[in-house]
């Protein structure tokens, strides 16, 4: 899909900062207070609005990754030798 250029002119302040013009941060979704991904790519500075969840996501131990992979290799295993994975 094309996506029509949109040019505008903006001012980098003190300390790098720089203000997104109200009409494509709305367009695009860049929301206050919301992280935003900048990235370098091919010589071009890339901003692109970052979604998080809304709610807490749970992290493993070490522990609890040894287990599930023990039990995915022991479950794979009972899969191939029926000859369904």
């Amino acid at each position: 899909m094309l996506y029509p250029i949109r040019e505008e002119l903006i001012k980098i302040q003190q300390k790098g900062l720089l203000t997104i013009p109200k009409q494509l941060r709305e367009e695009l979704g860049f929301i206050e207070g919301d992280f935003a991904r900048v990235k370098e790519e091919k010589g071009r500075l890339v901003i692109e609005p970052v979604r998080t969840l809304s709610y807490q996501v749970r992290s493993y131990s070490d522990s609890d990754l040894k287990e599930f992979f023990d039990f995915d290799k022991k479950e794979s295993n009972e899969l191939k030798k029926k000859g369904l994975f």
